[in-house]
Protein backbone atom coordinates (compact mmCIF):
# COMPACT_ATOMS: atom_id res chain seq x y z
CA UNK A 1 0.00 0.00 0.00
CA UNK A 2 1.30 3.64 -0.26
CA UNK A 3 -0.20 6.86 1.66
CA UNK A 4 0.31 10.42 0.30
CA UNK A 5 2.09 12.83 2.60
CA UNK A 6 1.29 16.98 1.72
CA UNK A 7 3.59 19.08 4.18
CA UNK A 8 1.48 22.16 4.80
CA UNK A 9 2.29 24.95 2.24
CA UNK A 10 3.61 22.27 -0.18
CA UNK A 11 3.07 21.98 -3.71
CA UNK A 12 4.76 18.57 -4.49
CA UNK A 13 3.53 15.38 -3.25
CA UNK A 14 6.16 12.65 -1.87
CA UNK A 15 4.65 9.20 -1.94
CA UNK A 16 5.05 6.78 1.21
CA UNK A 17 4.94 3.46 0.85
CA UNK A 18 3.92 0.78 3.65
CA UNK A 19 3.15 -2.80 3.64
CA UNK A 20 0.14 -5.00 2.56
CA UNK A 21 1.45 -7.66 5.15
CA UNK A 22 0.71 -5.04 7.90
CA UNK A 23 -2.53 -3.89 6.68
CA UNK A 24 -3.97 -7.74 7.02
CA UNK A 25 -3.06 -7.40 10.24
CA UNK A 26 -6.29 -5.08 10.67
CA UNK A 27 -8.52 -7.31 7.83
CA UNK A 28 -7.81 -10.21 10.08
CA UNK A 29 -9.05 -7.89 13.07
CA UNK A 30 -11.86 -6.45 11.78
CA UNK A 31 -13.02 -9.94 11.00
CA UNK A 32 -13.01 -11.77 14.30
CA UNK A 33 -11.52 -14.64 16.00
CA UNK A 34 -13.47 -17.14 13.45
CA UNK A 35 -11.42 -15.77 10.42
CA UNK A 36 -8.30 -18.35 9.95
CA UNK A 37 -5.30 -16.34 8.99
CA UNK A 38 -2.39 -17.71 6.55
CA UNK A 39 -1.44 -13.98 6.25
CA UNK A 40 0.58 -13.17 9.43
CA UNK A 41 4.46 -14.24 9.57
CA UNK A 42 3.30 -14.64 13.37
CA UNK A 43 4.71 -17.24 15.90
CA UNK A 44 2.18 -19.38 16.88
CA UNK A 45 0.77 -19.11 20.03
CA UNK A 46 1.52 -22.76 21.94
CA UNK A 47 5.14 -21.14 20.66
CA UNK A 48 4.61 -17.70 22.95
CA UNK A 49 3.32 -19.67 25.56
CA UNK A 50 6.39 -22.02 25.82
CA UNK A 51 8.42 -18.80 26.91
CA UNK A 52 7.02 -18.20 30.01
CA UNK A 53 7.22 -14.25 29.59
CA UNK A 54 5.23 -13.78 32.57
CA UNK A 55 7.88 -15.32 34.99
CA UNK A 56 10.71 -13.72 33.06
CA UNK A 57 9.49 -10.12 33.38
CA UNK A 58 8.23 -10.36 37.05
CA UNK A 59 12.01 -11.80 37.49
CA UNK A 60 13.44 -8.61 35.33
CA UNK A 61 11.20 -6.11 36.91
CA UNK A 62 11.40 -7.02 40.18
CA UNK A 63 15.11 -7.42 40.40
CA UNK A 64 16.56 -4.55 38.30
CA UNK A 65 13.61 -2.30 37.58
CA UNK A 66 15.56 0.92 36.59
CA UNK A 67 17.66 -1.29 34.00
CA UNK A 68 14.34 -3.07 32.77
CA UNK A 69 12.22 0.46 32.61
CA UNK A 70 14.54 2.90 32.18
CA UNK A 71 16.49 4.59 29.37
CA UNK A 72 18.68 2.47 27.69
CA UNK A 73 22.21 2.40 25.34
CA UNK A 74 21.21 3.38 21.86
CA UNK A 75 23.57 0.92 20.87
CA UNK A 76 22.06 -1.53 22.96
CA UNK A 77 22.44 -3.69 26.63
CA UNK A 78 25.91 -4.69 26.41
CA UNK A 79 24.97 -8.33 27.70
CA UNK A 80 22.74 -8.79 25.15
CA UNK A 81 25.26 -7.60 22.46
CA UNK A 82 27.47 -10.24 23.71
CA UNK A 83 24.83 -12.75 23.71
CA UNK A 84 23.78 -11.61 19.81
CA UNK A 85 27.85 -11.71 19.19
CA UNK A 86 28.42 -14.70 20.02
CA UNK A 87 25.60 -16.34 18.71
CA UNK A 88 26.59 -15.25 15.52
CA UNK A 89 30.38 -16.17 16.31
CA UNK A 90 29.07 -19.45 16.41
CA UNK A 91 27.44 -19.48 12.57
CA UNK A 92 30.64 -18.28 11.40
CA UNK A 93 30.67 -14.33 11.80
CA UNK A 94 33.39 -12.82 12.75
CA UNK A 95 31.63 -10.30 15.68
CA UNK A 96 32.34 -9.19 18.66
CA UNK A 97 29.91 -7.16 20.52
CA UNK A 98 30.89 -3.84 19.35
CA UNK A 99 30.20 -4.61 16.00
CA UNK A 100 26.41 -5.31 17.02
CA UNK A 101 23.39 -2.30 17.22
CA UNK A 102 20.09 -3.56 18.84
CA UNK A 103 17.05 -2.41 17.16
CA UNK A 104 13.76 -2.37 17.06
CA UNK A 105 13.05 -5.27 15.19
CA UNK A 106 14.90 -6.57 12.34
CA UNK A 107 13.12 -4.00 10.02
CA UNK A 108 14.71 -1.31 12.01
CA UNK A 109 17.98 -2.70 11.37
CA UNK A 110 16.81 -2.67 7.23
CA UNK A 111 15.43 0.73 7.52
CA UNK A 112 18.77 1.98 9.73
CA UNK A 113 20.94 0.08 6.59
CA UNK A 114 18.97 2.29 3.69
CA UNK A 115 19.59 5.30 6.43
CA UNK A 116 23.24 5.40 6.11
CA UNK A 117 24.40 3.21 3.11
CA UNK A 118 22.09 4.48 0.13
CA UNK A 119 21.14 7.84 -1.56
CA UNK A 120 18.26 8.79 -4.01
CA UNK A 121 18.58 7.27 -6.95
CA UNK A 122 20.85 4.19 -5.80
CA UNK A 123 20.07 0.80 -7.57
CA UNK A 124 19.48 -1.91 -4.97
CA UNK A 125 19.01 -5.56 -6.20
CA UNK A 126 16.29 -7.40 -4.59
CA UNK A 127 14.72 -10.86 -4.96
CA UNK A 128 11.32 -11.03 -6.52
CA UNK A 129 8.97 -11.90 -4.86
CA UNK A 130 10.77 -9.60 -1.96
CA UNK A 131 9.49 -8.98 1.40
CA UNK A 132 7.27 -6.49 0.66
CA UNK A 133 8.11 -3.78 4.03
CA UNK A 134 12.11 -4.26 3.37
CA UNK A 135 10.64 -3.07 -0.19
CA UNK A 136 9.09 -0.22 0.81
CA UNK A 137 11.80 1.08 3.04
CA UNK A 138 14.28 0.97 0.23
CA UNK A 139 12.01 3.41 -1.78
CA UNK A 140 11.08 5.13 1.32
CA UNK A 141 14.59 5.54 0.95
CA UNK A 142 14.98 6.66 -2.71
CA UNK A 143 16.13 3.84 -4.34
CA UNK A 144 15.38 2.03 -7.51
CA UNK A 145 15.28 -1.52 -6.90
CA UNK A 146 16.07 -4.25 -9.29
CA UNK A 147 14.19 -7.48 -9.44
CA UNK A 148 15.74 -10.47 -10.22
CA UNK A 149 13.37 -13.76 -10.36
CA UNK A 150 13.46 -16.62 -7.42
CA UNK A 151 13.60 -20.02 -7.75
CA UNK A 152 13.65 -23.44 -5.53
CA UNK A 153 17.81 -22.21 -5.09
CA UNK A 154 16.93 -18.42 -4.29
CA UNK A 155 17.26 -15.58 -6.07
CA UNK A 156 18.99 -16.41 -9.50
CA UNK A 157 21.93 -14.47 -9.48
CA UNK A 158 23.36 -15.55 -12.96
CA UNK A 159 19.66 -13.30 -13.63
CA UNK A 160 21.19 -10.79 -11.86
CA UNK A 161 24.00 -10.09 -13.40
CA UNK A 162 22.38 -10.20 -16.82
CA UNK A 163 19.87 -7.60 -15.36
CA UNK A 164 22.67 -5.50 -13.75
CA UNK A 165 24.58 -5.49 -17.20
CA UNK A 166 20.59 -4.53 -18.88
CA UNK A 167 20.24 -1.54 -16.34
CA UNK A 168 23.80 -0.11 -17.13
CA UNK A 169 24.40 1.20 -13.42
CA UNK A 170 26.40 -0.30 -11.11
CA UNK A 171 24.42 -1.58 -7.76
CA UNK A 172 24.86 0.53 -4.57
CA UNK A 173 23.64 -2.83 -2.42
CA UNK A 174 21.82 -6.10 -3.38
CA UNK A 175 18.91 -6.81 -0.61
CA UNK A 176 18.14 -10.85 0.33
CA UNK A 177 16.85 -13.11 2.84
CA UNK A 178 18.95 -16.32 2.23
CA UNK A 179 17.13 -18.54 4.31
CA UNK A 180 13.64 -19.55 4.30
CA UNK A 181 12.90 -16.69 2.12
CA UNK A 182 9.92 -14.23 2.82
CA UNK A 183 7.65 -14.94 0.64
CA UNK A 184 8.74 -17.95 -1.05
CA UNK A 185 10.56 -19.90 1.75
CA UNK A 186 13.21 -20.34 -0.30
CA UNK A 187 16.44 -21.07 0.50
CA UNK A 188 19.63 -19.81 -1.01
CA UNK A 189 22.30 -22.35 -2.23
CA UNK A 190 25.36 -22.55 -1.12
CA UNK A 191 26.78 -22.14 -4.62
CA UNK A 192 24.41 -18.96 -5.19
CA UNK A 193 25.40 -17.36 -2.19
CA UNK A 194 29.16 -17.62 -2.97
CA UNK A 195 28.55 -16.03 -6.53
CA UNK A 196 26.18 -13.28 -4.99
CA UNK A 197 29.06 -12.29 -2.77
CA UNK A 198 31.20 -11.96 -6.14
CA UNK A 199 29.20 -10.11 -7.64
CA UNK A 200 28.43 -7.87 -4.98
CA UNK A 201 32.35 -7.65 -4.72
CA UNK A 202 33.04 -7.05 -8.29
CA UNK A 203 30.57 -4.00 -8.23
CA UNK A 204 31.49 -2.67 -5.02
CA UNK A 205 27.91 -3.28 -3.20
CA UNK A 206 27.09 -3.79 0.22
CA UNK A 207 25.02 -7.04 0.54
CA UNK A 208 21.88 -6.58 3.55
CA UNK A 209 21.27 -9.84 4.57
CA UNK A 210 17.73 -10.29 6.49
CA UNK A 211 18.23 -13.46 8.42
CA UNK A 212 15.36 -13.92 10.95
CA UNK A 213 14.40 -17.36 10.08
CA UNK A 214 17.66 -19.45 9.79
CA UNK A 215 17.50 -21.08 13.07
CA UNK A 216 13.95 -22.39 12.49
CA UNK A 217 15.18 -25.45 9.60
CA UNK A 218 13.09 -28.67 9.64
CA UNK A 219 15.03 -30.47 7.27
CA UNK A 220 18.51 -30.64 5.50
CA UNK A 221 21.98 -29.18 6.52
CA UNK A 222 22.57 -25.58 7.45
CA UNK A 223 24.58 -23.34 5.70
CA UNK A 224 26.74 -19.95 6.79
CA UNK A 225 25.22 -16.85 7.05
CA UNK A 226 26.00 -14.47 3.80
CA UNK A 227 28.22 -12.34 6.46
CA UNK A 228 30.48 -15.62 7.54
CA UNK A 229 31.40 -16.53 3.78
CA UNK A 230 31.96 -12.15 2.77
CA UNK A 231 35.93 -12.16 2.67
CA UNK A 232 36.38 -8.37 2.36
CA UNK A 233 32.39 -7.52 0.94
CA UNK A 234 30.59 -5.36 3.71
CA UNK A 235 27.64 -7.38 4.64
CA UNK A 236 25.09 -6.08 7.15
CA UNK A 237 23.38 -9.18 8.78
CA UNK A 238 20.27 -8.30 10.61
CA UNK A 239 18.34 -10.31 12.58
CA UNK A 240 15.27 -10.60 15.11
CA UNK A 241 14.23 -12.58 18.09
CA UNK A 242 10.76 -12.07 16.62
CA UNK A 243 10.20 -15.25 15.59
CA UNK A 244 12.16 -17.90 18.01
CA UNK A 245 11.14 -15.46 20.84
CA UNK A 246 8.08 -13.00 21.65
CA UNK A 247 7.82 -10.61 18.42
CA UNK A 248 5.80 -8.10 20.22
CA UNK A 249 8.94 -6.96 22.45
CA UNK A 250 10.08 -5.47 19.02
CA UNK A 251 13.97 -6.48 19.72
CA UNK A 252 16.49 -7.56 16.78
CA UNK A 253 19.96 -6.40 15.52
CA UNK A 254 22.44 -5.59 12.67
CA UNK A 255 25.72 -7.25 12.45
CA UNK A 256 28.29 -4.90 10.43
CA UNK A 257 31.52 -3.03 10.45
CA UNK A 258 32.17 -0.56 13.17
CA UNK A 259 31.63 2.73 10.77
CA UNK A 260 28.76 1.13 9.69
CA UNK A 261 27.51 0.34 13.33
CA UNK A 262 28.41 3.59 14.79
CA UNK A 263 26.22 5.89 11.85
CA UNK A 264 23.42 3.46 12.67
CA UNK A 265 23.67 4.10 15.92
CA UNK A 266 23.53 7.98 15.03
CA UNK A 267 20.47 7.43 13.42
CA UNK A 268 18.54 5.54 15.74
CA UNK A 269 19.11 8.36 18.09
CA UNK A 270 16.84 10.57 16.18
CA UNK A 271 14.43 7.94 15.69
CA UNK A 272 13.85 5.70 19.44
CA UNK A 273 16.91 6.49 21.07
CA UNK A 274 16.95 2.80 22.42
CA UNK A 275 15.00 0.00 21.81
CA UNK A 276 12.66 -1.10 24.50
CA UNK A 277 15.03 -1.74 28.28
CA UNK A 278 12.53 -4.24 29.43
CA UNK A 279 12.41 -6.41 25.93
CA UNK A 280 16.11 -7.10 26.17
CA UNK A 281 16.32 -7.54 29.44
CA UNK A 282 13.65 -10.33 28.96
CA UNK A 283 16.03 -11.64 26.06
CA UNK A 284 19.00 -11.33 28.28
CA UNK A 285 16.98 -13.59 30.97
CA UNK A 286 15.73 -15.91 29.05
CA UNK A 287 19.24 -16.93 28.21
CA UNK A 288 20.95 -16.55 31.05
CA UNK A 289 18.76 -19.21 32.17
CA UNK A 290 19.73 -21.44 29.52
CA UNK A 291 17.00 -22.06 27.99
CA UNK A 292 17.41 -20.83 24.32
CA UNK A 293 18.97 -24.46 22.83
CA UNK A 294 15.76 -26.35 23.90
CA UNK A 295 13.35 -23.68 22.97
CA UNK A 296 14.45 -23.93 19.35
CA UNK A 297 14.02 -27.87 19.25
CA UNK A 298 10.69 -27.34 20.39
CA UNK A 299 10.06 -24.66 18.14
CA UNK A 300 11.62 -26.78 15.29
CA UNK A 301 8.88 -29.72 16.19
CA UNK A 302 6.19 -27.84 16.28
CA UNK A 303 6.96 -25.88 12.95
CA UNK A 304 7.77 -28.92 11.31
CA UNK A 305 4.52 -30.52 12.39
CA UNK A 306 2.51 -27.24 10.86
CA UNK A 307 4.09 -27.22 7.53
CA UNK A 308 3.43 -30.91 6.87
CA UNK A 309 0.29 -30.43 8.29
CA UNK A 310 -0.14 -27.69 5.72
CA UNK A 311 1.50 -29.49 2.52
CA UNK A 312 -0.85 -32.34 3.21
CA UNK A 313 -4.19 -30.29 3.16
CA UNK A 314 -3.08 -28.07 0.37
CA UNK A 315 -2.35 -31.59 -1.45
CA UNK A 316 -5.78 -32.73 -0.60
CA UNK A 317 -7.83 -29.92 -0.94
CA UNK A 318 -6.54 -28.19 -3.85
CA UNK A 319 -3.74 -30.82 -5.18
CA UNK A 320 -6.31 -31.54 -8.68
CA UNK A 321 -7.00 -28.15 -9.38
CA UNK A 322 -3.79 -27.04 -11.39
CA UNK A 323 -2.66 -25.16 -8.14
CA UNK A 324 1.23 -26.00 -6.94
CA UNK A 325 3.08 -24.83 -4.13
CA UNK A 326 6.78 -25.35 -3.18
CA UNK A 327 8.19 -27.46 -0.32
CA UNK A 328 10.63 -25.19 1.94
CA UNK A 329 12.78 -27.03 4.28
CA UNK A 330 12.17 -24.18 7.16
CA UNK A 331 10.68 -21.26 8.42
CA UNK A 332 7.03 -20.09 8.49
CA UNK A 333 5.65 -19.99 4.10
CA UNK A 334 4.80 -22.21 1.51
CA UNK A 335 4.59 -19.99 -2.02
CA UNK A 336 1.32 -21.21 -3.82
CA UNK A 337 0.79 -20.71 -7.46
CA UNK A 338 -2.75 -21.00 -9.51
CA UNK A 339 -2.95 -21.06 -12.79
CA UNK A 340 -1.98 -18.43 -15.20
CA UNK A 341 -5.11 -15.76 -15.44
CA UNK A 342 -5.97 -16.45 -12.05
CA UNK A 343 -5.94 -13.81 -9.82
CA UNK A 344 -5.20 -14.24 -6.28
CA UNK A 345 -6.52 -10.32 -5.22
CA UNK A 346 -9.66 -11.70 -6.27
CA UNK A 347 -9.37 -15.17 -4.62
CA UNK A 348 -8.82 -12.92 -1.34
CA UNK A 349 -11.89 -11.25 -1.41
CA UNK A 350 -13.51 -14.60 -1.74
CA UNK A 351 -11.60 -16.19 0.94
CA UNK A 352 -12.37 -13.51 3.76
CA UNK A 353 -16.50 -14.17 2.67
CA UNK A 354 -15.32 -17.77 3.57
CA UNK A 355 -13.40 -17.14 6.35
CA UNK A 356 -9.83 -17.24 5.49
CA UNK A 357 -6.64 -14.94 4.77
CA UNK A 358 -3.77 -15.27 2.71
CA UNK A 359 -1.00 -12.28 1.42
CA UNK A 360 -1.78 -12.30 -2.27
CA UNK A 361 1.74 -12.23 -4.26
CA UNK A 362 1.38 -8.56 -5.63
CA UNK A 363 2.29 -7.22 -2.64
CA UNK A 364 5.76 -8.83 -2.73
CA UNK A 365 6.90 -6.65 -5.84
CA UNK A 366 7.12 -3.72 -7.83
CA UNK A 367 6.64 -4.40 -11.45
CA UNK A 368 6.74 -7.83 -11.59
CA UNK A 369 3.76 -10.32 -11.86
CA UNK A 370 3.06 -12.53 -9.25
CA UNK A 371 -0.75 -11.95 -9.47
CA UNK A 372 -1.52 -15.61 -9.63
CA UNK A 373 0.20 -16.58 -6.51
CA UNK A 374 0.09 -15.91 -2.85
CA UNK A 375 1.89 -16.46 0.53
CA UNK A 376 0.17 -19.13 3.11
CA UNK A 377 1.88 -18.65 5.93
CA UNK A 378 1.43 -21.91 8.49
CA UNK A 379 3.03 -20.48 11.96
CA UNK A 380 0.00 -19.61 13.32
CA UNK A 381 -3.24 -21.63 12.89
CA UNK A 382 -2.94 -24.98 14.72
CA UNK A 383 -3.10 -27.67 12.96
CA UNK A 384 -6.77 -28.24 13.10
CA UNK A 385 -7.23 -24.72 12.05
CA UNK A 386 -4.82 -25.30 9.20
CA UNK A 387 -7.15 -28.16 7.93
CA UNK A 388 -10.21 -25.85 8.45
CA UNK A 389 -8.58 -23.06 6.64
CA UNK A 390 -7.50 -24.93 3.72
CA UNK A 391 -10.86 -26.26 3.09
CA UNK A 392 -12.51 -22.77 3.26
CA UNK A 393 -9.36 -21.74 0.56
CA UNK A 394 -10.85 -24.44 -1.73
CA UNK A 395 -14.46 -23.36 -1.37
CA UNK A 396 -13.15 -19.59 -2.35
CA UNK A 397 -11.10 -21.12 -5.27
CA UNK A 398 -14.30 -23.06 -6.47
CA UNK A 399 -15.90 -20.06 -6.64
CA UNK A 400 -12.75 -18.20 -8.31
CA UNK A 401 -12.36 -20.60 -10.85
CA UNK A 402 -16.43 -20.93 -11.50
CA UNK A 403 -16.58 -16.81 -12.37
CA UNK A 404 -13.84 -16.75 -14.03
Amino acid sequence: MSATVLPDGADDVREIFGSFIDETIRIVAEHGPGLISFAVGSPAVEALTLVGAGDLARTVIEREPAAALGYGVTEGDPELREIIASSARAAGIQATAEDVVVTAGALQAIDLACRVLLRPGDLVVVESPAFANALSALRNHGARVLEVPVDDEGMDVAAAARAIARAGTRPRAFFVVPNFQNPTGATLSMERRRDMLALAAEHGAVVIEDDPYRLLRYRGADLPPLAALADGVRVVHCGSFSKTFLPGIRVGWAIADRDVVRRMTAAKQTMDSSTSSLGQRLVVEFHRRGRAAEHLGALRGLYREKQDRARSALARELGDDGVRWNHPEGGFYVWVRMPEGLSARRLLDLALAEGVAFVPGDAFAVESDHSNAFRFSYSSPTPERIDEGVRRLRRAYERLVASS
